[in-house]
């Protein structure tokens, strides 16, 4: 079968010594975790925040909403403890922005609320019945987005979108969550997949998975000869596609599959006639489907340089420090990164919650290299996969020469950190060229 990708990028598993675990992502651990407490954030997707339907004091169940979405553009939010509210206050979020979140104490009772049941048939759920689902659940993209699922699949629908693309093309080395759901729970994310498509009305269902994950190639074509008879209207198809970081962008996913370059703040839905979601998203729509779950917890994959890694289900709204503290040794790490290890946020305080779209977090113990002048060895253009020059961007800003920058298509800057990463030098070329690509988009909307 062909492998498809885009140019540039690098190869992790080629060029990655994280402490030499190159294969643990195979590894099919999963650990239960029950917090003492949760704090959930009002604003963990893109648009306006959620507002909070309960009072301090009032008792909650598994499954409840706790937070109403507040326009078009916004998802509600639901606990996934039982136990009692305990605050309501202001938080500030890793990107700055402010909203309330709600604290609530866990009694370990683990009590369901009642909306909470089986559905008969879910297969035979109409679009409209699985929109209002789907709208009540909660659910964003938990790639990393964090777009409000049921906006999107409007969105293709009124775009007339004949395909969606599942993607299963995790490529920044060690997280390993979706792997973990299309090993062990395939058909709950194909089920997911299938409610999606019959929401959107398309006729192809695209799986995109990574090469080194050829393994589950065959189970997954079986498994699709399966739902081809609970969906003879659609048509499933798996592409393969090269090991490469960072293959998982939306961006880079449209390339490899269309070869078709989706310049910055267009859509696939009305440029190649494509939606695409997150395998996390699509096991949680077979949640809300088939139990009437809302999104209420999620997988992350724990890491680091000097420890073995494993894979942790977890309610949204866990502290990490009360995650840390399951976790041998990470009192001895030097920075604790939130999502991957190459594009993730560094946090200063531990004492803030997993929210939908926190894929992992990374435990760094070892020194960052010493850092020297650039060098100018072309590893950062070679490994930038928009074609951007990150060391002349850098210098460029460096010098505040921002419309030089702006010249040379900073706005395409997709914020993956290769650049950083790839650099002999040490030098952190990707933040400040990401912020900068962030500031001319903005102009251009403007």
């Amino acid at each position: 079968m062909k492998k498809l990708s885009f140019k540039k990028g690098w190869f992790p598993m080629d060029g990655l010594a994280f402490n030499g675990k190159l294969d643990f992502p195979r590894e099919p651990v999963l650990e239960v975790f029950s917090p003492r407490e949760i704090l959930l954030p009002m604003l963990q997707h893109v648009g306006s925040p959620a507002e909070p339907v309960v009072k301090i004091g009032e008792k909650v169940e598994v499954g409840q909403m706790i937070g109403r979405a507040s326009g078009p553009l916004s998802a509600p939010v639901h606990t996934g403890i039982s136990g009692t509210v305990t605050g309501i206050k202001s938080f500030e979020l890793l990107n700055r922005k402010h909203c309330l979140a709600v604290e609530i104490t866990n009694d370990h009772k683990k009590t369901i609320h009642n909306s909470i049941r089986r559905r008969e048939n879910p297969e035979q759920l109409t679009p409209a019945n699985i929109s209002k689902l789907i709208e009540f659940s909660g659910i964003v993209g938990m790639g990393g987005e964090g777009y409000p699922s049921a906006a999107k699949c409007k969105r293709a629908y009124q775009d007339g979108v004949s395909t969606l693309i599942v993607n299963a093309c995790q490529s920044e080395p060690y997280l390993s969550g979706d792997i973990h759901l299309m090993r062990e729970q395939l058909d709950r994310v194909i089920r997911g997949a299938g409610a999606l498509s019959g929401f959107c009305k398309v006729k192809n269902v695209v799986f995109c998975v990574m090469d080194k994950w050829l393994i589950e190639l065959e189970a997954i074509q079986d498994a699709f000869k399966r739902f081809q008879k609970i969906y003879p209207d659609r048509k499933f198809i798996v592409r393969v596609m090269r090991s490469r970081f960072p293959q998982g962008y939306e961006r880079l996913l449209i390339k490899a599959l269309y070869g078709i370059e989706l310049p910055a703040g267009q859509r696939p839905e009305n440029t190649v006639g494509a939606v695409v979601f997150n395998v996390s998203t699509c096991a949680a729509v077979a949640d809300m489907v088939e139990k009437n779950m809302p999104l209420v917890q999620r997988i992350i994959s724990i890491s680091g340089d000097t420890m073995q890694g494993h894979n942790m289900l977890v309610p949204i709204g866990t502290y990490v420090d009360d995650i840390l503290a399951r976790v041998p040794g990470a009192s001895s790490a030097n920075r604790i990164v939130m999502g991957g290890a190459i594009t993730g946020v560094c946090l200063e305080d531990t004492h803030v919650p997993i929210i939908k779209t926190t894929q992992g977090l990374a435990l760094v113990r070892k020194s960052d290299p010493p850092k020297t002048p650039c060098v100018h060895c072309g590893a950062c253009i070679d490994a930038c996969p928009v074609g951007l020059q990150p060391y002349l961007c850098h210098r460029l800003l460096e010098v505040g020469d921002i419309k030089a920058v702006e010249q040379l298509g900073v706005a395409e800057c997709i914020s993956c950190g290769a650049c950083s990463f790839v650099c002999p030098a040490g030098k952190e070329l990707a933040f400040a060229i990401a912020r900068a690509g962030h500031r001319s988009r903005r102009k251009e909307r403007s």
